[in-house]
C-alpha cells in the first residue's frame, strides 16, 4: 500500500550532507537503544568520572545511524546542546596511527562542529591543529594534542562526546600501550566521553588483562523485530506492508536495516510473487558491494568465509574446514577472527558450536551467481514464503486479486480497441448527410493533420501533446463557419480525447504508477466529469471504477473508498446502462474496502444497497455485481461471527441464481456452496459439509479454469476437515495425497492450502509421520515445501540442518500448526 513518499535513508553514510531534522525524521527504529545511550550521556553531565558506552553489532545493523541520531539530538535538544558537544570521527580513520593522531583528529572535528556558530574559534582551533601536526617529532606531541582538546572543551564549557566507529579495528592496529593510555585519559578526564562502536564483543572487552575490560556500558543492536522491519520498510519505500507480509523480507535480510533499505531502494511494488526477480535485480545492482564485503578479508579468512556462505546453513568448524579444504586448527582460529569482525555469527558452545554468515543475502547472492542448482532452492524458498506469509490475504481475497489482475489487462485491451475504432475524420466529411455544407479541402486537410498528430501523441503516451492536438481539432470545428453546426463531429473529438485519457490512465494503473494515474484521472474528471455525451460518461465511469479497483487491489482502502464514492456520486442517477454497471461495480468495491477496514456495518449497508437497487435489473452485467455483493455480505457476517446470517446469505444467493445461465453468476453460486461447506464444517456438521461439497461438484463444470482451481481446492480442504472430524483418517489422507499430487509449487494458493490442510490433519490427530510420508512421495514437490517438511520433522524430534532462513520459516510454521 503506497501511502507516503519514501524518505532518503543513507545505506552506508547516515547523516552525510543531511540536516539534523532529516536525520531525526528518518530514524524510525532503534528508539529504545537511543534512549539508553542518551540516558548514559545525561548521567555523565558534570560527573567526576564518566561512564563510556560501546554499541556492538555486525555491519549493517544501524550503528552509524544511531550515532548520527545521537549527534542530532545533542545539537537540537535545548538542554543537552548547552552541555554536550558531539564529535564524530570518520568511520574509517586510517590516518590515526597513535594516540596523538586520535587527539589531533578530535581537535579537527571539534573545529568543524563549532564552525557554524563560532567561526572565530573554529579558525583558531584549525590553526592549533596545523601547528601541532607540524610538531609531530616533539616527544610531548601527544600531551600537547590532548591539552589542546581539553582546552577547547573548557572554552566551550561543554563535555565532548567523542564518537569513534569500529573501535576493535582502531585498537587492533595500535601497539599495546594505545589502549592503556586511552583508558587512563577516559577515567581521569571527565571532559571526554567516549561513545564507540564495534562489530563484535572483541577479546579486549572481557579479558581482565586488556585495557578495555569493564570500561564500557555495552549496548547490543539485535536484528530488527517484525514491527521494526515494517516501520523501516514504510519509511524507506513509502509503502505500508500489512499482515505478515513483512516476514519474508525480515527473514531474507536477517533484520538488517541496511539490507532492508537496499531492498526498498530497488523494489517496485510489494508483491511477494515478484521477489525472486527483484532479488536478482538487487544482487546485480549491488554486486560490487557484495564482492567488496568478501575481498576486504585476508586471503585465508576469505576462503573460510566463502565456505561458510556456500554451506548456507549453521555448520561446525569441521564441516567448514572440509568445505574449505583447510586444516581445522587454522579454520577454528580464523572463524574466531571472522566472529570478531562481525562477518560470522557463532551459536552454541564447544563441539556443538555452529557458524553462519551474519548477512543472509550474501549467501543468496553467492548461490545465485555460482550454482544454478542452488537457484532452485532459493526460488522455492521465496515462493513458499510468498504463499505462507500471504495466507490471510490468499484465503479471503484470492478471487478478487486474481480477477482484478486480469481485469486490468482486459480494460486496457478494451480501451486500445475502442481507440483504434474511432473513425478517421476524413471519412465523416465524405458522408454528406453529416455535413451542413461542403467542407473545403484546406479545412479537411487541417483537420486530418491535427487528427493524425492526436493519434500519434496518444500512441507515444505524450498526454500533453495529445490534449493539445485535440484542442486544436475542437478549435477548428467550433471556429469554422462551415463546421459550426457539426455537433456530431465535435462529440467524436471529445469522445476520442476522453478515450485517449482513459487509455493512458489504464496503462498507468496496470503499471502500478499511482501518481501518474491519479493525475490523469483528475484531468479526465476536470474536462469530462460533467459531459452529457453517454459514451464519454461511460468512459469516465469505467476509468474511475478501474482506479478504485486498483487501489483496492493494492490495499489502499481509504483511497479506494474516496475514488469510488466520487464515481458513485457523479453517476448515481445516470440513465446510461453502461454507467449503471460501473456504479454497481463501484458499490461492491466500496463495500469490499470497508470490510477490509473492519467497518463491517458500513460494508453491510453498502452491499444491501446493491441488492436493493439492482436485484430486479435485467442487465446481466449488473446481476453479476448483485451476486458478488451477496456473497461478500455473507462473508462479512462470517467475519463478525453471525453464522445464521452467513448461512442465510449463501442460501439466498443459491435460491436467486441457481438457474442463471451466466458463467460469472454460476461461479458465485459455486462459491456460495463452497463457503457453506466451510461454515458447516466449522459448526461440526461433517455430513452437511460433505453434502455441500457434492452439491458443488455438480456445478463445477460451468466454472472457468481459474475459478475451478480455487474452489476445488477449497472444497478438498472442507472434505479433509469433515473426514478428520468424523475420525475417517485414512480417507482424509487419501484426499490430501490426491491434492498434493496436483500441487504446482509456483501456485501460491495451492501451496497455502497444502500448509493449511497439514494443520487440519495434525490438529485432528493424524501423526506428523503420516503427513511426512505423503509429502516425501514426490521429491520435487517435497523440495518446494522444505520449510513445511522441516517443521514437521522438528516436531517429531529430528535434527534438521538447513539454511537459517528455512529454520525461521519453519519456526513460524510450527507456531501456525500449534494454533
Amino acid at each position: 500500500m503506497r501511502e507516503a513518499a519514501a524518505r532518503i535513508i543513507r545505506k552506508f553514510n547516515p547523516g552525510l550532507l543531511q540536516t539534523d531534522r532529516e536525520v531525526i525524521d528518518q530514524f524510525v527504529v532503534r528508539h529504545h537503544e537511543l534512549r539508553v545511550v542518551l540516558e548514559v550521556l545525561r548521567t555523565n553531565v558534570n560527573a567526576a568520572s564518566c561512564q563510556h558506552a560501546l554499541v556492538v553489532a555486525p555491519r549493517g545493523r544501524g550503528k552509524t545511524m544511531l550515532l548520527a541520531r545521537v549527534a542530532a539530538e545533542l545539537r537540537t535538544d535545548e538542554d543537552l546542546s548547552q552541555l554536550l558537544l558531539p564529535v564524530r570521527l570518520m568511520e574509517d580513520s586510517h590516518e590515526i596511527l597513535d594516540l596523538a593522531d586520535l587527539w589531533l583528529e578530535t581537535l579537527y572535528q571539534v573545529a568543524s562542529e563549532v564552525a557554524a556558530k563560532d567561526l572565530e574559534l573554529a579558525v583558531e582551533l584549525r590553526a592549533t591543529h596545523t601547528s601541532l601536526s607540524a610538531g609531530w617529532r616533539d616527544r610531548a606531541h601527544e600531551e600537547h594534542a590532548l591539552a589542546a582538546v581539553l582546552g577547547a572543551a573548557d572554552r566551550l564549557d561543554r563535555q565532548l562526546v567523542l564518537m569513534v566507529e569500529n573501535l576493535q579495528a582502531l585498537c587492533g592496529s595500535q601497539d599495546e600501550d594505545f589502549g592503556w593510555k586511552l583508558r587512563q585519559v577516559l577515567q581521569t578526564e571527565p571532559k571526554i566521553i567516549l561513545l564507540a562502536t564495534a562489530t563484535s564483543r572483541f577479546k579486549a572487552l572481557h579479558d581482565a588483562e586488556h585495557a578495555f575490560f569493564e570500561l564500557f556500558r555495552s549496548i547490543e543492536l539485535q536484528p530488527l523485530a517484525t514491527e521494526e522491519c515494517r516501520r523501516l520498510w514504510q519509511a524507506a519505500s513509502g509503502e505500508r506492508v500489512v499482515g505478515r507480509r513483512i516476514r519474508p523480507l525480515e527473514i531474507l535480510t536477517g533484520g538488517s536495516p541496511r539490507l532492508i533499505v537496499m531492498v526498498a531502494g530497488f523494489a517496485r511494488h510489494g508483491s511477494l510473487n515478484r521477489l525472486m526477480e527483484e532479488l536478482a535485480t538487487l544482487i546485480d545492482e549491488h554486486s560490487e558491494y557484495f564482492r567488496n564485503h568478501v575481498e576486504i578479508l585476508p586471503k585465508t579468512e576469505r576462503r573460510i568465509y566463502i565456505a561458510v556462505i556456500d554451506l548456507w546453513r549453521p555448520a561446525s568448524s569441521a564441516e567448514i574446514a572440509e568445505r574449505a579444504r583447510m586444516d581445522i586448527r587454522l579454520v577454528s582460529a580464523s572463524l574466531g577472527r571472522l566472529v570478531d569482525r562481525g562477518a560470522v555469527i557463532a551459536e552454541g558452545s564447544g563441539r556443538k558450536r555452529l557458524y553462519s554468515a551474519t548477512e543472509r543475502l550474501y549467501c543468496i547472492s553467492y548461490k545465485l551467481r555460482r550454482d544454478r542448482n542452488e537457484v532452485t532452492l532459493v526460488h522455492h524458498l521465496i515462493e513458499f514464503m510468498a504463499a505462507f506469509y500471504s495466507e490471510s490475504e490468499l484465503t479471503d481475497l484470492s478471487e478478487r486479486l486474481i480477477a482484478e489482475a486480469s481485469r486490468s489487462e482486459d480494460t486496457l485491451e478494451r480501451f486500445a480497441r475502442a481507440l483504434a475504432d474511432v473513425p478517421e475524420f476524413g471519412s465523416i466529411f465524405k458522408e454528406e448527410a453529416k455535413c451542413q455544407a461542403e467542407v473545403p479541402k484546406p479545412l479537411r486537410d487541417e483537420l486530418e493533420e491535427y487528427w493524425q498528430a492526436f493519434k500519434a501523441a496518444s500512441e507515444e503516451e505524450d498526454v500533453a501533446h495529445c490534449i493539445k492536438e485535440a484542442d486544436n481539432l475542437l478549435a477548428v470545428v467550433n471556429g469554422s463557419p462551415v463546421l459550426v453546426h457539426e455537433k456530431e463531429l465535435a462529440a467524436s473529438i471529445i469522445e476520442a480525447l476522453a478515450l485517449s485519457l482513459c487509455f493512458q490512465t489504464a496503462k498507468q494503473i496496470v503499471r502500478g504508477d499511482t501518481e501518474k494515474s491519479l493525475a490523469l484521472c483528475s484531468h479526465l474528471l476536470g474536462r469530462f466529469g460533467t459531459s452529457p455525451i453517454p459514451e464519454v460518461q461511460a468512459l469516465v465511469a469505467q476509468t474511475l471504477s478501474q482506479q478504485g479497483r486498483q487501489q483496492l487491489q493494492s490495499s489502499e482502502y481509504e483511497a479506494a473508498i474516496r475514488t469510488l464514492e466520487e464515481m458513485i456520486d457523479r453517476f448515481r442517477d445516470s440513465k446510461v446502462s453502461d454507467v449503471q454497471v460501473r456504479v454497481a461495480e463501484a458499490l461492491v468495491c466500496k463495500g469490499t474496502a470497508l470490510s477490509e477496514l473492519e467497518e463491517s456495518f458500513e460494508a453491510v449497508s453498502v452491499f444491501d444497497e446493491v441488492e436493493r437497487r439492482f436485484k430486479a435489473e435485467a442487465v446481466p452485467e449488473i446481476l453479476v455485481q448483485v451476486a458478488q455483493s451477496m456473497i461478500k455480505r455473507a462473508n462479512v457476517m462470517r467475519d463478525i461471527g453471525d453464522t445464521e446470517a452467513e448461512q442465510l446469505g449463501y442460501d439466498e444467493l443459491v435460491r436467486l441464481f441457481a438457474d442463471s445461465e451466466m458463467p460469472e453468476i454460476q461461479a458465485q453460486v459455486a462459491r456460495a456452496m463452497a463457503s457453506k461447506g466451510e461454515l458447516t464444517v466449522r459448526l461440526g456438521q461433517g455430513q452437511a459439509a460433505l453434502q455441500a461439497c457434492e452439491d458443488f461438484d455438480r456445478r463445477v463444470g460451468v466454472l472457468s479454469a481459474r475459478a475451478r482451481t480455487e474452489l476445488e481446492w477449497r472444497t478438498t480442504r472442507v472434505r479433509i476437515q469433515a473426514l478428520v472430524g468424523q475420525g475417517r483418517h485414512k480417507e482424509a489422507l487419501t484426499w490430501f495425497h490426491s491434492a498434493y499430487s496436483q500441487l504446482d509449487p509456483g501456485h501460491n494458493l495451492k501451496v497455502n492450502w497444502i500448509v493449511t490442510c497439514t494443520r487440519d490433519l495434525v490438529s485432528g490427530g493424524i501423526t506428523e509421520d503420516a503427513v511426512l510420508e505423503v509429502l516425501s512421495s514426490d521429491r520435487q514437490r517435497s523440495d518446494a515445501l522444505l520449510p513445511l517438511v522441516t517443521a514437521l520433522s522438528q516436531r517429531i524430534g529430528e535434527d534438521v540442518r538447513v539454511p537459517r532462513e528455512v529454520l525461521e520459516v519453519s519456526a513460524d510454521i510450527r507456531d501456525y500448526l500449534d494454533q
